[in-house]
């Protein structure tokens, strides 16, 4: 598997502070429903996108608008950049209030990522196992502990080969949030 190892940004408490405020009050958030088996079922988790303007990513049957990028966001995204080694139009954010939320199994692999995308996970707040299992043999699986201000590169094959999920965790009381960097075509 090809993900390479977390690497902690070097936030200062108070930058780091900033930036959570300015995530929770400066995006639009929401909590999406999907038409699942026939029924429209609440995702488990907020919601938040931001990309270049007029970038379009669809996914789970509903469309993200890009309409610009705030100016405090843009270090993070060149941050993302210099560690993947490649350019990055749109962020996709996951904001889990609690253990409680989650994000079930998948790979972020819609066409408009191209045919192997590259992702660069920055993870703010509760340490949470993340999970990848092989597409070709689910029991074969590993998991990387997501530490609190930590970046997580899944090169381009691990799209192709893994899929991964964020597992509920009842014991974790403290929120997460995920800036998800994608280039779409």
């Amino acid at each position: 598997m090809e993900v390479q190892p977390s690497y902690r940004y070097s936030f200062s408490s108070s930058s780091l502070q900033y930036l959570l405020s300015q995530l929770k009050v400066g995006l639009p958030w929401e909590r999406e429903s999907l038409l699942m088996f026939g029924r429209s079922i609440q995702v488990p988790r907020q919601v938040a996108f931001v990309a270049n303007a007029g970038v379009c990513y669809r996914y789970s049957g509903k469309d993200h608008l890009g309409t610009g990028w705030p100016e405090w966001l843009l270090p993070i995204k060149e941050e993302a950049e210099s560690l993947a080694q490649q350019s990055f139009n749109a962020v996709l954010l996951n904001w889990y209030q609690n253990g409680e939320e989650y994000m079930g199994w998948h790979a972020d692999d819609e066409k408009s990522l191209g045919p192997a995308p590259v992702v660069a996970m920055l993870s703010l707040g509760a340490q949470r196992p993340f999970l990848f299992r092989l597409k070709a043999n689910h029991h074969i699986k590993h998991s990387v502990e997501l530490e609190d201000k930590s970046w997580l590169v899944m090169s381009a094959s691990t799209q192709v080969l893994w899929q991964h999920s964020l597992p509920i965790r009842k014991r974790i009381k403290e929120e997460r949030i995920s800036l998800t960097f994608r280039l779409l075509l």
